[in-house]
């Protein structure tokens, strides 16, 4: 992926080979040249000597400069972390740390991010909500994470942390209508699960997956209160979610357990299920929601909550030994699971340490030197696509490599881990 014409051939491959192909766009982090030219950045500081470093870096100026000249034939329109503005500041952020000739970029960036998050219609009216309106990937979450992220934030950013913290605070308080559980409801009306039967949820669902549910919000409000951002009922929020979470706990043979969502009967009751059956990924399952827990608990400097979430992963530690991940990429397979775990070990799980390594063994052993991008993604079982997006393909995994032995955490995990 040194080669900008090889990755567009790459792409318009991996068109070809996926049921639900993603438009490669050259400024997005997740789907784009900016997600790439962070992998470049970063393999210079891990490079054994300086011809290759220096080569690195060079390739990754080159992408981070494609991505933002790309702006020009199609604007940044939204301030999301994936495809957004978020998202871009994020990567030429890390360029810029390599390279100080970037920081007015990111400032202006800066400046484009405040106004864009302030004027974001960010909607207040129950059952009127959607997910990409307050998740990781498009919405108010993963914004947040970012924007929390700025050192000495000005007036601007401030305003806009503010706006999207409020919105926030506002999604977690008990609804005025009272045959509403929670306001995070998506309604039918908004969106119907892939795959799944409408009828399963005649009332929609309550969302429990770190990349478009809760846990992803929770994350965000707990890196805003750590970061000193706080609001009225900021607290009380945090805590509202953290209760709502350990009541749909569920346990199996492994440990503690959380389903991909919580269906909602036609009368608006919680249909939660007895024995859920976890997904092991970072988007959704226990994994997500043990992350956010983490997360929660050093905001809120509560113990028993970290010792809760440290065994909530453990348990998803366990599953990983009778039951292999479908894919090595970042959002819904191995890369994604190691991630998280390297983040629980440093914050003193004691499990995740031990199990590490053997994640990381079982991440090296499905690289192929055959295959076009040496890891490939199962995008559903049977389904493999060749992709170079940091989300679900190759540049995914090879940052989590470089994450896994470099002795400096990435700013990039900051868009995933929320801390």
């Amino acid at each position: 992926m040194a080669d900008s014409k090889t990755v567009i051939d790459r792409v318009m491959q991996f068109t070809e080979q996926s049921t639900h192909p993603m438009e490669w766009y050259f400024p997005s982090f997740g789907y784009g040249h900016a997600g790439i030219a962070v992998l470049h950045v970063l393999a210079a500081a891990a490079a054994p000597d300086e011809e290759e470093r220096t080569r690195s870096m060079e390739t990754g100026f080159t992408f981070i400069r494609e991505a933002v000249a790309g702006t020009r034939a199609q604007p940044l329109q939204a301030p999301g972390m994936f495809s957004g503005t978020s998202g871009l500041a994020l990567c030429v952020a890390a360029c810029a740390e390599a390279e100080p000739r970037f920081w007015p970029s990111v400032h202006r960036l800066h400046d484009q991010l405040a106004a864009q998050a302030i004027g974001m219609s960010l909607p207040r009216v129950e059952r009127q909500v959607s997910d990409s309106d307050y998740d990781m990937i498009t919405g108010a979450a993963g914004i947040l994470a970012y924007l929390c992220s700025i050192t000495a934030p000005g007036d601007a950013l401030r305003a806009a942390i503010d706006h999207v913290l409020d919105y926030l605070v506002w999604l977690s308080e008990p609804p005025r209508d009272l045959t509403l559980t929670r306001r995070w409801l998506i309604d039918p009306q908004f969106c119907v699960q892939p795959g799944r039967d409408p009828d399963d949820f005649p009332g929609g669902y309550l969302n429990l997956g770190m990349a478009h549910g809760i846990p992803g919000v929770l994350a965000a409000l707990a890196a805003a209160w750590r970061a000193g951002h706080r609001r009225p009922g900021h607290e009380q929020a945090l805590r509202r979610i953290v209760d709502w979470l350990l009541q749909v706990r569920r346990d199996d043979a492994h440990g503690p357990v959380w389903a991909t969502d919580i269906p909602v009967a036609a009368t608006g009751e919680e249909v939660r299920p007895d024995n859920p059956q976890d997904q092991v990924a970072w988007c959704y399952g226990t994994a997500g929601v043990a992350l956010s827990l983490l997360v929660a608990s050093e905001a809120l400097d509560d113990p028993g909550l970290h010792a809760v979430a440290c065994e909530s992963f453990a348990a998803v530690l366990r599953r990983t030994t009778v039951s292999a991940s479908h894919s090595s990429t970042f959002c819904h397979g191995l890369a994604g699971v190691l991630a998280i775990c390297l983040e629980f070990a440093a914050a003193g799980s004691a499990t995740a340490r031990e199990h590490a390594p053997r994640l990381l063994s079982e991440l090296l052993s499905e690289a192929d030197p055959e295959l076009p991008l040496v890891f490939r993604d199962q995008e559903e079982p049977g389904t493999f696509v060749d992709s170079p997006a940091l989300l679900t393909g190759s540049t995914g995994v090879a940052l989590t490599l470089l994450a896994s032995v470099s002795p400096v955490r990435p700013a990039w995990l900051r868009a995933f881990l929320v801390r």
